[in-house]
């Protein structure tokens, strides 16, 4: 049994195919699932895209009003029925193919895809370079060895989540390091995995604003886990 989490700014262009390929694969793989899609303050049409998909699909639809991809995950873990759980990006950078059914077998894990071990297409150089000097400074704040906190691409095996909820407090886009510090924190095990990712050139990420706002959720992550 297993939850799909996607958080969706808009979405529009993407998250009918996105939804269409994830049912497929569900299908294909007869597998007992559930999609939560949570609508995080979108100002397009993705909200109506969503309802219209809904129809006849096993999928929940949640509306998160406060921006930020940590509260779109947050609410979707909330309501996630199911102690394994699927987070991917809604564009599918990386596909829900990558997902290997053995991982259901784990316990108290969560593993990280990475780009840094894996395969990582079109992304322009300067956001490579900001990753790598992102990553760079989150290993030297935190024991933390992983080469790729900040790919969408995660999967949870817990039986532990409400503990895992409770203790998540970033909103933005740094949640990853968040969920990472929290479960080692909790004893559980973290590890990379090699995704193939696809770079979209429509990536709601501003290197300038976020990366502004992840160095403010640096510092209250050191705070927090000091």
């Amino acid at each position: 049994m297993l939850s799909i989490i996607i958080p969706c700014f808009n979405e529009e262009e993407v998250i009918e195919i996105s939804m269409d390929k994830i049912s497929k694969f569900i299908t294909n793989k007869n597998l007992d699932a559930e999609v939560i899609m949570v609508n995080n303050a979108s100002t397009d049409s993705t909200l109506d895209t969503l309802n219209n998909f809904v129809s006849g699909n096993k999928i929940v639809i949640l509306n998160q009003p406060k921006k930020g991809k940590g509260n779109a995950i947050k609410m979707g873990l909330e309501n996630a029925k199911y102690n394994k759980i699927l987070i991917l990006d809604a564009d599918l950078s990386t596909d829900i193919n990558e997902l290997k059914l053995d991982w259901l077998d784990l316990d108290e894990t969560v593993l990280f895809g990475s780009r840094y071990f894996g395969n990582e297409i079109n992304t322009p150089k300067v956001r490579k370079f900001s990753g790598s000097i992102l990553n760079f400074i989150i290993r030297l704040f935190f024991k933390i060895q992983i080469r790729d906190t900040q790919c969408g691409f995660k999967f949870i095996s817990t039986n532990r989540k409400d503990e895992i909820v409770n203790k998540l407090t970033v909103g933005g886009f740094l949640y990853d390091l968040d969920l990472a510090l929290a479960s080692m924190e909790l004893g559980m095990s973290i590890k990379e995995v090699p995704i193939k990712y696809i770079f979209d050139a429509n990536s709601s990420v501003s290197l300038l604003r976020d990366s502004f706002l992840m160095i403010i959720d640096l510092v209250k992550l050191k705070i927090k886990y000091n």
